[in-house]
């Protein structure tokens, strides 16, 4: 499975690659994320999906094994649960673009077990899917946190 994509964050990049890399973050925008916590460049987690053909508990760890702070990063990772696994290698750069951040990212995953007689495009559709509303959660998210900076600065 190929997954590529781009996306624009109303943020400084700085702030979008920081919280790539913060736990807490990624547990509040990760769809379906039930836990998560970070041993140096290993995140360790556990994701819930909800979705026809795919339903299930995953266990997952997730290595920054690259990183140009804050212009690129590539990550490598497994996700396991009784469905199958899935091991693949992402890589995501950050380039300014006015105010805010864009985001353009590229992986390969090979899917192991029951999930890898899922048809390609279903996964793929799929791996988009929650791809965008993970990268739209995290733009929600670092837009409050703007806001809140704001409104604590202008009590200052």
């Amino acid at each position: 499975m190929d997954i590529h994509g781009r996306r624009s964050l109303d943020a400084p990049r700085d702030d979008v690659f920081d919280a790539i890399c913060d736990p807490a973050m990624l547990l509040a925008v990760i769809p379906g994320c039930q836990a998560i916590e970070r041993d140096g460049d290993v995140y360790r987690g556990r994701i819930a999906l909800r979705i026809p053909g795919v339903s299930g508990t995953y266990g997952t760890v997730v290595r920054l094994v690259e990183q140009d702070r804050p212009v690129s990063g590539v990550l490598e990772g497994t996700v396991d649960g009784a469905l199958g696994s899935i091991r693949g290698r992402a890589t995501f750069r950050l380039a300014a673009s006015g105010a805010g951040t864009s985001v353009e990212y590229d992986g390969h995953a090979d899917l192991a077990g029951p999930l890898a007689r899922l048809d390609g495009r279903f996964v793929e559709s799929l791996a988009s899917s929650l791809i965008g509303q993970g990268l739209g959660r995290l733009g929600a998210e670092l837009r409050r946190a703007r806001e809140r900076d704001d409104a604590a600065g202008a009590r200052a």
